[in-house]
């Protein structure tokens, strides 16, 4: 499960830390801190939230978790996924990268159809 490329990004370090196990999840007037990487983490509520253009990739890469390792994804947290799902829809570079995935790995994340 660790080494299975669909659940691999790149991602700095600071910010990967910094968001722990959090949940993720919309954070009202949340402060700026990682310069130009539009990342949130609420220490206090032990929340993260990603920028809106990646939200749909990662709840893809949830579901695809989810399933594949018969992973548990609460009801908030499903919700919240399905919307990212639906708002940041697949882009050419996700399916690009689900394919290659799918030629080293030999397993396709099916939540990623481009439409």
């Amino acid at each position: 499960m660790e080494a299975d490329l669909h659940n691999l990004v790149p991602a700095i370090g600071e910010v990967n830390g910094d968001r722990s196990n959090f949940r993720f999840a919309m954070i009202e007037g949340e402060p700026r801190v990682y310069g130009q990487c539009d990342f949130e983490v609420d220490f206090k509520e032990r929340k993260a939230e990603p920028r809106d253009a990646i939200r749909g990739d990662i709840a893809r890469t949830y579901f695809y978790m989810a399933d594949r390792y018969k992973l548990t994804i609460s009801k908030q947290q499903r919700q919240l996924f399905n919307a990212w799902h639906r708002t940041d829809p697949v882009d050419v570079w996700e399916t690009e990268r689900n394919k290659r995935i799918g030629d080293i790995q030999g397993n396709l994340n099916s939540y990623i159809v481009q439409q």
